[in-house]
């Protein structure tokens, strides 16, 4: 049993590597499995395919990030409702605050992409044909799901079609910079603190214009 996780943690390996050089169109499973230093034929008693490979690799880190941003998603509308029933005020909150705080969800995000960069590297830039290469559109719609039904409730909107053509137009433009914030970092930040040093900047973009949407009538 020892030999078998072995054996699939060093293939897991030469295909993270052979993935991030070549991406996944032109990544050779020949090539993994002699850096492995296994048999095809054992490559594909662990595998199915090479989709499969690449899954193994890129879901796991894939899903911690989504639990994250899902579990954030449930605090935030609570936080809208609580705003739109007046129970807090805007002006009370205090950004310097958030920014300290260990456990800001921008600081749980940055921390799960770097601890798992080559990953998300290669989501980003080797995913083309693996059936990940939408992984940002993706992330991008749950972000516009989550934001339209935020943007309802600190609006007053009893139903999507009150949105006006505007509000759409502006929740998915937000939806697209809050993940390009994210991407950023990553292509651009040298690791963890540097990305931290950046981010009191970018959230204070993000969230000054959201409040700034919210309130403008």
């Amino acid at each position: 049993m020892d030999n078998e996780k072995e054996t699939k943690q060093k293939l897991l390996d030469s295909a993270l590597k052979e993935f991030s050089k070549r991406g996944f169109m032109k990544a050779s499973l020949r090539t993994i499995c002699r850096d492995a230093g296994v048999t095809t034929g054992a490559l594909y008693f662990f595998f199915k395919d090479k989709k499969d490979l690449f899954a193994n690799i890129v879901a796991g880190p894939l899903k911690k990030l989504e639990r994250i941003i899902e579990e954030h998603f449930s605090d935030e509308i609570e936080f809208s409702e609580k705003v739109s029933r007046g129970e807090v005020k805007v002006s009370d909150i205090s950004l310097q605050d958030d920014f300290e705080d260990d456990s800001l969800v921008a600081r749980l995000i940055i921390k799960c992409l770097f601890k798992d960069k080559k990953v998300f590297d290669l989501l980003l830039t080797g995913a083309q044909g693996s059936g990940f290469e939408d992984v940002p559109d993706r992330m991008v719609d749950k972000a516009e799901a989550h934001f339209t039904r935020m943007y309802m409730v600190m609006k007053g909107y009893e139903s999507v079609d009150d949105l006006s053509e505007e509000d759409r137009f502006i929740i998915h433009w937000m939806s697209h910079n809050q993940v390009d914030m994210f991407i950023h970092m990553v292509i651009h930040c040298e690791g963890v603190r540097d990305a931290e040093r950046q981010m009191k900047n970018m959230m204070s973009f993000m969230i000054g214009g959201w409040f700034s949407v919210i309130n403008n009538k």
